[in-house]
């Protein structure tokens, strides 16, 4: 029978007993001695049955608010929630056509470009996909997912999205697009006492697209609460979504009060399917029976849960508030397939999925240090006070997700890509930052795990004092960039994962906040450039892309190195073997940004043409004040990455139109004329004239005769917030920028714009 993981130690484990203790942290003994250790016990248990779940849960809420009830003196005021089954079948889901005929002609390109994913075969979600031969792209301003023939140049279909969706996302696959979002439903949940949030929802959409002239809802998948994390393998959707407990402790007077069922703690689920089978429909629309089987119901049987509940004495001092996590497995391919559920309780922050597990994490905050708990497996006897997190690990077989074990981490990690699986070790970055009063330590951890989560190896501290900003696992290499005032990126041996090392060390100006691979010898980076600001800080100036090569077998101290070498290994500058900056070209500056930046799934590069698309917005900055924009762009920076010519921007995309804003302009900056400076008069009751003088105390620079138009652009950036290019994708020669009014296509190599339509 599969078990579902209800792990409640999370909790436990964030709000422990404090005490109070003198550490000397350079004596792991002394530590073990002084730390308080944590006393909840990491070993599973499992329910017997629906009355041993009620039993316990109760007991347990009872004896939560037995010990806290002083904290709760003030009313509680319910909100409204939504019915379950209230968007199963919506009008507002169905399509409709925008083109009465659409041209079959021609097969899809088999060049095209797909979203950027740590993993191969591990699909992530964005809001643009495409299959060479469509591209679909959700509007966030209409809230219509656009269908546009990649041959016929035409919006050929579009799709409602429900009013009350919101972030949604896509993925599109073997003839299936699939629909993942948030959801509010306002039906009123006050009346029903439910203990968990039923007002967030999760909706999974599965469409058939294999004709877009016949579009077809396969699914409709529906859980309690809010999405967190998508991946998706082959035709496998995996979904988690987490949902908090919302006990209305401030309502009860006594113990007798609280009566709980299990009705009210089990996140459930709707799931709507397409079937052929005529006795497997039993969805009726309007009195008439659709092709469709619904089922509903708890998305796990009690028995099949396993859990883990805060010890008394920890329940007594501490806020408590478990959460759920549930992750949903869907069929993509057959949708009548039954959604695979596994819950794990608690938050649930940043994940790392290959081919063959699941790692989710989530973050602990302590005041101080504490010793590994009894049962638990840990990695370390003891943890720093701060911040840690909680790892979990599931192997994943097909729709099937298996808990394996959980450990303890010190730090936390910065994003996904932090973490890699690489031959059955789990290795994972992590951030510390302990203030101690005076002052904050910080600095970056490397740990190496192995396939039953124990501790093989480390890297401790480093980059002291700075901070993490990026991170890429390429094989047996590290590549690590912190930063503080100079970035130093770093390049570490995990080949032999029992004893990392540091190969070498570049430090440069600014720092790269994504790595992306370009060969086995050389990296991409993109992230900031940085200069001194007006207070002798530092502070980000224009968007970077560097091209960095590393030379394995060049280090400093050999006698084979160039003057220049030598030079830059006296200063410090290198370290280890030979890392070089090799190109690097900055776009803009103060202001400028790019989410690609911080969104990897948006790096779009074309390796056999040596292209990068980037959608960015560029400010440029007066060279005497940085804070004065003298001009504005947003669009797609079209850049060539050669490891033997360099970097070089090709050309730019932007849909923008500036047509009438130098008249825009000369009519706002009238009013600054000497005409309007004169006095304006007027006659007084009592016959008498009155003057008063206008007086403008400020006169904006764009009306300077020696701004450009340019400068008022970047003032009124925001007024052409619907023509900012969101994403950009390639189709054999071409490619196609979208924002919320227009998609268009360019020629790859000249920039030459083929079509533009309008998204209406």
């Amino acid at each position: 029978m599969k078990k579902s993981i209800l792990l409640f130690c999370v909790g436990a484990l964030s709000f422990a007993p404090t005490y109070a203790s003198i550490v000397d942290d350079s004596i792991e003994k002394e530590l073990n001695k002084t730390a308080k250790t944590l006393t909840t016990d990491f070993k599973l248990k499992s329910f017997s049955s629906c009355n041993d779940m009620e039993k316990v849960m109760g007991d347990y809420i009872k004896e939560y608010w037995k010990n806290n009830k002083s904290r709760f003196q003030y009313p509680v005021y319910f909100g409204r929630g939504g019915a379950v089954m209230e968007m199963a079948m919506e009008d507002s889901m169905v399509s409709s056509s925008m083109e009465k005929s659409v041209s079959n002609a021609g097969a899809p390109s088999d060049d095209f470009s797909q979203t950027n994913t740590q993993v191969a075969g591990v699909d992530e979600s964005d809001i643009v996909k495409t299959d060479g031969k469509y591209i679909y792209y959700f509007n966030d301003s209409d809230s219509f997912i656009y269908v546009v023939g990649v041959d016929d140049k035409k919006i050929v279909k579009k799709i409602k999205v429900p009013y009350n969706f919101f972030n949604p996302v896509l993925y599109l696959g073997n003839g299936k697009l699939s629909i993942v979002s948030n959801g509010y439903s306002d039906y009123d949940y006050s009346s029903k006492g439910y203990y968990i949030n039923r007002n967030n929802k999760t909706y999974v959409i599965v469409y058939d697209v294999s004709n877009i002239e016949t579009l077809k809802l396969d699914k409709l998948y529906i859980t309690d609460g809010d999405v967190t994390q998508t991946r998706k393998i082959g035709d496998l959707l995996y979904v988690i979504s987490n949902n908090y407990f919302n006990i209305p402790y401030y309502t009860f007077k006594s113990e007798d009060d609280i009566k709980f069922s299990l009705g009210k703690v089990m996140p459930q689920k709707i799931d709507i399917s397409k079937t052929s089978v005529k006795s497997d429909q039993n969805l009726k629309i309007k009195g008439a029976t659709a092709p469709y089987n619904i089922t509903t119901g708890n998305v796990a049987d009690c028995d099949d849960i396993n859990y883990v509940l805060p010890d008394v004495e920890t329940i007594k001092q501490y806020d408590f508030s478990p959460s759920y996590n549930v992750l949903s497995v869907i069929n993509t391919k057959d949708t009548s397939k039954k959604v695979e559920t596994t819950v794990i309780a608690g938050s649930n922050s940043e994940i790392y999925m290959s081919l063959d597990n699941l790692y989710m994490t989530s973050y602990m905050y302590t005041s101080y240090d504490f010793s590994c708990p009894a049962n638990a497996r840990c990695f370390a006897p003891w943890f720093s006070r701060g911040s840690n997190t909680l790892l979990h690990k599931l192997n994943i077989s097909g729709s099937t997700l298996k808990y394996q074990d959980s450990t303890i981490i010190p730090g936390t990690p910065l994003t996904q890509y932090s973490m890699d699986e690489y031959k059955s070790d789990f290795r994972i970055l992590t951030q510390t930052n302990n203030w101690t009063g005076q002052a904050n330590e910080s600095y970056t951890d490397l740990y190496i795990l192995d396939k039953d989560l124990k501790l093989k190896s480390s890297l401790k501290k480093l980059g002291e004092g700075e901070q993490f900003k990026s991170s890429r696992y390429i094989g047996d290499k590290l590549f690590l960039v912190t930063f503080e005032q100079i970035d130093p990126l770093f390049v570490i041996d995990v080949a032999d994962s029992k004893n990392p090392k540091i190969l070498g060390e570049l430090k440069m100006p600014g720092y790269s906040t994504y790595l992306h691979p370009y060969d086995d010898k050389h990296l991409i980076g993109i992230g900031y450039d940085t200069k001194e600001n007006n207070w002798g800080g530092i502070t980000n100036s224009g968007i970077k892309v560097d091209l960095y090569e590393i030379n394995y077998d060049k280090k400093c101290g050999d006698s084979n190195l160039t003057s220049d070498e030598k030079a830059k290994c006296a200063s410090g500058d290198y370290k280890g073997i030979i890392v070089k900056q090799k190109y690097t070209k900055t776009f803009g500056g103060n202001g400028s940004h790019s989410e690609a930046l911080y969104n990897p799934r948006m790096f779009m590069w074309k390796a056999n043409d040596k292209k990068l698309f980037l959608p960015s917005t560029i400010y440029e900055n007066d060279k005497n004040d940085m804070y004065r924009y003298t001009d504005f762009f947003n669009g797609v920076l079209t850049i060539s990455i050669d490891k033997d010519t360099g970097i070089k921007e090709d050309y730019r995309v932007t849909h923008i139109d500036t047509s009438g804003l130098e008249a825009e302009r000369v009519k706002e900056c009238s009013v600054y004329t000497k005409q309007s400076t004169q006095n304006s008069c007027v006659k007084l009751l009592n016959g008498e004239e009155y003057c008063e003088e206008k007086v403008y105390s400020y006169v904006p620079k764009y009306c300077y005769a020696d701004s450009s138009i340019g400068e008022y652009l970047a003032s009124r950036s925001w007024d052409y917030y619907n023509s900012f290019i969101k994403r950009a994708v390639w189709v054999g020669e071409n490619s196609y920028n979208l924002s919320n009014s227009y998609v268009s296509g360019n020629n790859i190599k000249t920039g030459k714009e083929i079509f533009k339509l309008q998204l209406k």
